[in-house]
């Protein structure tokens, strides 16, 4: 299952910081929530519980999910912006419920200004499937608002429990999407496992797996769905109750079949392709630093 524009100015070259400003909170939680007066099922998040799971909306209407990996770029799978205009998406940071009007703290809206997509997706196996959304503004950041660190290159969470975020269907029998942000926590699957497990599904027994996927799940009821596509797979941290992206939901057979574990991008890999797109957006609008990405 798978511009508009901006006036160039002359960059200002400075010193690169470790953290743009303001993201010492970088990947930072709320474990709590930030309202305890609101029951949540055990499928659901906790209000602002995870702050840097965004929701992509084209025309007024939700179609995928996304993180904030600055406070004016999202990062989300390619195939939810194939062939989508950016004037129209907007980006919403900061929400729960989306059936509620009257949660204590409100989210906020932003523009996407630009989509780029990476050069080398391929929709039909998922291969590279990542895309960024640059903003017109940033997001502002609060409590129920913050952005999520990427891992680097070569860092390994075969056997790892994460948690997968998103609005979308629960199960694939769903009419409709989830109001509430619903969370799952999911092991990541060493690649010959994740191969194996897929094999035995209609991919047949000569499926090899994009070396760009990496798999997590296959427990029965645990799972992304349809609509969760772009959402983000993130992984406890050494700090605690802070996380980092590894993964960005792609594709499944079905959702949270026993043994048939879900496809997520693999972040870590396309940290360098994410620092390098990010640089000219970033002198675009005259901000004059370089801070990358994580």
């Amino acid at each position: 299952m798978l511009h508009g524009g901006l006036t160039a100015v002359e960059p200002r070259w400075t010193t690169v910081e470790p953290y743009p400003s303001g993201l010492e909170q970088d990947g930072l939680s709320n474990p709590n929530g930030l309202d305890t007066t609101k029951y949540t099922a055990n499928e659901q998040s906790k209000p602002g519980q995870f702050p840097w799971v965004v929701a992509l909306f084209d025309k007024d209407k939700y179609f995928a999910g996304g993180s904030l990996i600055r406070t004016d770029v999202v990062l989300t799978a390619a195939h939810k912006v194939e062939n989508r205009n950016a004037n129209y998406i907007v980006v919403r940071a900061g929400e729960w419920d989306m059936g509620c009007k009257t949660e204590s703290f409100s989210y906020e809206e932003r523009q996407a200004y630009e989509i780029t997509k990476h050069e080398n997706f391929h929709y039909r196996t998922g291969a590279n499937n990542v895309a960024l959304l640059f903003l017109t503004s940033p997001f502002d950041l609060k409590d129920h608002i913050r952005t999520i660190p990427i891992p680097t290159p070569g860092n390994l969470y075969d056997g790892r429990r994460c948690t997968v975020a998103g609005w979308g269907k629960t199960t694939v029998g769903d009419l409709d999407n989830s109001n509430i942000l619903k969370k799952f926590e999911l092991p990541i699957l060493k690649r010959d496992q994740c191969e194996l497990q897929l094999r035995r599904t209609r991919l047949g027994w000569h499926y090899r797996l994009p070396e760009s996927l990496i798999c997590a799940g296959g427990e029965p009821g645990k799972d992304a769905c349809l609509g969760d596509g772009g959402s983000p797979l993130f992984c406890p941290a050494e700090q605690s109750d802070r996380y980092e992206q590894v993964g960005i939901v792609s594709w499944g057979m079905g959702c949270g079949l026993d043994g048939v574990p879900g496809t997520y991008t693999n972040v870590a890999v396309f940290n360098e392709w994410i620092n390098k797109k990010m640089i000219p957006f970033i002198y675009r609008l005259g901000q004059g630093t370089v801070s990358p990405v994580r």
